[in-house]
């Protein structure tokens, strides 16, 4: 299976570059044209999208690397949508795959969602989450192994995987 990954250089979304390193993928993690980015996306079977986001896409610096613009390709691949609130995009535009709702990823998201933790069970969950990710991503059944793997006794994994979905 061909993949490619869209993962904008983000220093707080470092921790997720566990999922793809040492595989043969391709990978986007800096500017490119929209033809180019939709000629990659064309070209591959899997697109895994890393990074931050809204319900209106993935963000990339200033704008959005993946929008609405994109869905009529992406409906045609295997998705993998993680970013906050990655859960309203993928299900107003029908897209299939394992995708996240609004995941913990920084102190201040915790406060912003009452979720009582410090900054060390914040980083703990980001690392395990990624692994997690990591190792269930060739699986069959994604949703279930990621959830199996990512726990911990963490209000913020608590919280994290009752945001992970996936949608055939």
């Amino acid at each position: 299976m061909r993949t490619l990954v869209i993962h904008p250089k983000d220093t707080t979304t470092d921790f997720l570059s566990v999922i793809y390193s040492d595989r043969d993928w391709t990978v986007i993690n800096s500017r490119v044209s929209k033809s180019f980015l939709r000629s990659q996306i064309k070209e591959h079977d899997r697109i895994v999208m890393l990074g931050h986001g809204t319900e209106l896409g993935l963000l990339s610096f200033d704008n959005f690397i993946i929008d609405s613009k994109l869905v009529y390709i992406l409906r045609e691949k295997e998705c993998i949508c993680i970013w906050c609130n990655a859960d309203k995009f993928v299900d107003k535009y029908g897209i299939k795959g394992f995708y996240t709702g609004m995941i913990i990823s920084e102190y201040e998201e915790a406060v912003l969602y009452n979720v009582p933790t410090g900054s060390f069970w914040i980083t703990e969950s980001n690392t395990d989450f990624a692994i997690a990710i990591r190792d269930a991503i060739d699986t069959d059944n994604m949703l279930d192994t990621a959830k199996m793997l990512y726990e911990c006794n963490s209000s913020v994994v608590e919280f994290n995987r009752n945001n992970l979905y996936f949608r055939k």
